[in-house]
């Protein structure tokens, strides 16, 4: 980075995410605790010089094995780790646990290092993170955790100072060069965790966060996390996130705050489901039947009520038309009559987990999926009496059903009334409740990744705050333009190519060739035939055009920044990160470069120490 003239490294999360302790895991948004740092992240050379020789052997054809994979085997290099992070806590942890470095790190870090080292020992076991499932340990107290083993929480103890020891090194380090660190602040916890388990009360256990439909998936995305409770929060002035922001300051600069809408309202899932169509917003002004029959002229009681409106609307035609081959198998196992030519789902089928858990046939299970979904309204999580429209429910057969075209249009006129104007005020306002006091816990620069369904208002708020949004440019925010114009980026922003829930610039270019050619025209301004492969001359023009626009920050992922030279990857579908859209995907990517080859490489570095000093990113050097 210092030798190319950079001065910002932006990570992802490094919290510790092993729930369900295999490849899973490797997801980093869902850590078990928001403080703790993973284990995976360890630098073993501290404990390979306390090694028998051939100990040491067998350490190095593991490392050299592990090494020479093209993508991370995430289960491997944890297991190996911990077996040497027991040698190394048996010949080493005396001398530690007696030292001042030790001891006030502790003292400063006990609040969360108690709870989150027994629920480390407590998971590992009972071989499950389910903490229900612990027996006079389901529920937390501290005067519990006396009668826990003190070495079994000593090891954990143990590496969590190591790390910690670590991170503040390269932290130091990297200061030294002049280049800052940037972090990442994931919007959830895993359900079973350590925060979780430790104060269920700052979360609603009985529910999930996750997104609506959007450029990442058609039917939202399900995270699988408790969503939080604000108004219990609020009672200590969010002294959980200040914690947080506290704790991250120790060794970052700056963060990323994931998902900052989910600070103005969550998309809140139903425990029972499992794709993210039947979500509501949260918090929501739900709508009275009256206001559903007067304001938007929608006869809702007289055509059927909850009945018709809010239950999964199913007709032999609708199963005919949606389940192909599969409509016989559906009628006979799934569906039972209630009435009027119309069905329902038998309660062994009533859910989408119960689905989940009982059909393997993926294809089938989607059919199920969409008849659940095929509702126009939800009943309030909370309120009786209160409803919201089903997210998109125009593209629903339901909605097709109605022959009246007014009443289509009133419908249409409602889901977009509610969706995008009726809640601009109210999350304005939660918003400001959140977010001066989350920023406010430190001096770190602030910003936020405001992808997906934005309210209006977001950018106003994020503006007054002071905190940097998010801009990729094929990635428009409204849909008059094809792509976000670079020439219009504030200077509060930061602006990327890519993120790791995205292809790379290099695989992007192949997934739509009538728009790569248009976007090579009409935004490029470079004329003639598009070639079906990006270049280095494509990907440095592109690179340029960000960093000669007017955000603070010019930000980009390692692979875009490779495309510019000849070391990028042979094959691009390897540089891919994350699947949004499926909520296990193996997060394993690794750079096929190594740090020293990186360095020691002139061309990539001056190619990139050259954009600097020809762009607006050399302004003020």
């Amino acid at each position: 980075m210092a030798k190319s003239g950079m001065d910002l490294i932006q990570i992802l999360p490094i919290n510790d995410t092993t729930t369900f302790m295999d490849w899973r895991d490797s997801y980093p948004y869902r850590a078990i605790s928001v403080f703790a740092l993973h284990p995976i992240y360890l630098d073993m050379s501290v404990f390979r010089e306390i090694l028998t020789d051939t100990e040491k052997a067998e350490f190095d054809a593991q490392q050299k094995s592990l090494n020479t994979l093209k993508t991370v085997d995430y289960e491997a290099v944890l297991d190996a780790k911990w077996h040497y992070i027991k040698i190394g806590y048996d010949k080493l942890s005396k001398n530690i646990f007696s030292s001042m470095a030790f001891l006030d790190f502790f003292a400063q870090n006990r609040n969360w290092l108690d709870p989150y080292a027994a629920f480390c020992y407590l998971r590992d076991l009972h071989h499950t993170s389910d903490y229900s499932q612990w027996g006079e340990f389901a529920k937390f107290s501290k005067d519990k955790l006396k009668k826990l083993s003190t070495s079994g929480l000593n090891l954990h103890y143990f590496v969590q100072f190591l790390l910690h020891q670590q991170l503040k090194s390269a932290s130091d380090y990297a200061h030294a060069l002049g280049v800052g660190l940037k972090g990442d602040i994931a919007i959830g916890i895993a359900h079973d965790s350590a925060d979780a388990w430790s104060d269920e009360s700052l979360y609603h256990m009985d529910f999930q966060t996750g997104a609506p439909p959007d450029a990442f998936s058609e039917t939202g995305q399900n995270w699988g996390f408790p969503t939080y409770n604000w108004d219990k929060m609020a009672e200590t002035n969010f002294a959980w996130w200040q914690q947080r922001l506290t704790v991250m300051r120790t060794y970052f600069d700056a963060y990323r705050l994931d998902h900052i809408l989910g600070f103005f309202r969550i998309w809140e899932i139903p425990n029972h489901s499992v794709r993210a169509l039947l979500g509501q917003f949260s918090p929501a002004l739900g709508l009275t039947v009256d206001e559903i029959e007067n304001t938007y002229q929608i006869p809702f009681s007289s055509w059927g009520g909850d009945d018709r409106f809010t239950q999964p609307f199913i007709k032999d035609w609708v199963v005919r038309e949606l389940a192909g081959d599969y409509n016989d198998k559906i009628f006979a196992e799934f569906l039972e009559p209630r009435g009027n030519g119309n069905y329902r789902f038998k309660a062994s089928y009533n859910t989408q987990k119960k689905i989940a858990a009982q059909v393997s046939d993926e294809q089938l299970r989607d059919v199920l999926f969409i008849l659940q979904e095929n509702v126009l309204f939800l009943a309030d999580h909370r309120i009786p009496g209160l409803y919201h429209p089903r997210i998109k429910f125009m593209d629903t057969l339901s909605f097709r059903e109605f022959g009246d075209e007014q009443v289509k249009q009133n419908l249409i006129r409602l889901h977009n009334d509610y969706f995008y104007t009726r809640h601009n005020e109210f999350w304005q306002e939660k918003a400001y409740q959140k977010l001066p006091v989350i920023k406010n816990a430190t001096d770190m620069l602030s910003c936020g990744e405001d992808l997906g369904m934005v309210p209006d208002n977001v950018p106003d708020v994020m503006w007054h705050l002071q905190i940097l949004r998010l801009i990729i440019e094929r990635m428009p925010s409204d849909n008059t333009h094809i792509v976000n114009h670079l020439d219009r980026a504030p200077y509060l922003s930061v602006v990327s190519t890519s993120s790791h829930d995205t292809s790379t610039l290099r695989q992007w270019w192949k997934e739509d060739p009538a728009f790569t050619q248009k976007y090579y025209n009409d935004v490029m301004h470079w004329w003639g035939k598009a070639p079906g492969f990006m270049t280095q001359e494509i990907a440095t023009e592109i690179i340029q055009r960000h960093m000669n626009s007017d955000a603070m920050l010019a930000i980009f992922p390692l692979q875009d920044l490779l495309a510019m030279t000849s070391y990028c990857l042979g094959d691009e579908s390897l540089e891919r990160i994350n699947q949004p859209e499926m909520p296990f995907h193996y997060w394993r990517y690794r750079n096929h470069l190594s740090n020293e080859t990186l360095i020691a490489d002139d061309d990539i570095t001056s190619k990139i120490k050259g954009l600097i000093a020809i762009t607006r990113r050399h302004i003020g050097r």
